[in-house]
């Protein structure tokens, strides 16, 4: 068994501290605050989520709502290990940690922290290898970027209910897509985005 420390920093811009995610649980929906979100180790069989894909029922209910519920609808998979949460952030640019526990069977996490309040956006990674080669990763840092469920039209943080019909699949979202001038984070003159987060894992001895 391993242990590994999960450290989420959100960076969103001034003026935009409403754009949070938040806990698994859905605590402090009401707030802008932010939490390392909803998580998973597993083994290479399991899918939280994928870009490219469609979001399972329970995903696009915790993109949508933030409940966290219906992610396992079936109960806990045999092809996970561990599920895990972390505190809020009670501000737009702060630090949230969690542990998570791994072993050589399941030597993958997958995360996701819905932003708050957005029409199905959130921040996560998929399927991440912890451990290469037989070795377990001592320290590694991944930048974010806003991520779209493909279950709601809205492209501002306060769009009214849309649901997308038929259901899309999950995309990342870049200055220049989806090329919308009222889009929230539309700004063709960049060749990219800022991160507006990072996850940290730290391996504990």
């Amino acid at each position: 068994m391993r242990t590994f420390k999960i450290r989420l920093k959100t960076r969103w811009p001034a003026g935009t501290a409403v754009a949070t995610a938040v806990p698994a649980d859905g605590a402090g929906t009401g707030d802008a605050d932010s939490g390392v979100g909803d998580g998973r180790t597993h083994d290479s069989t399991y899918t939280l989520y994928r870009l490219g894909e469609r979001l399972s029922t329970g995903a696009r209910l915790y993109v949508e709502t933030g409940r966290a519920d219906g992610l396992d609808a079936g109960g806990e998979s045999q092809n996970t290990l561990h599920s895990f949460t972390g505190p809020p952030i009670p501000q737009g640019e702060g630090t949230s940690i969690a542990r998570a526990f791994l072993d050589g069977n399941h030597t993958l996490i997958s995360i996701m922290a819905r932003i708050n309040p957005s029409p199905d956006w959130f921040v996560g990674v998929d399927s991440f290898q912890l451990c290469v080669e037989g070795n377990w990763v001592d320290t590694v840092t991944v930048e974010l970027d806003p991520l779209d469920g493909g279950t709601d039209n809205g492209f501002t943080f306060t769009a009214a209910n849309w649901p997308t019909q038929p259901q899309g699949i999950a995309y990342r979202i870049t200055s220049r897509y989806p090329a919308h001038p009222a889009g929230s984070f539309y700004y063709p003159n960049l060749p990219r985005l800022p991160p507006i987060a990072t996850l940290t894992f730290t391996k504990r001895i």
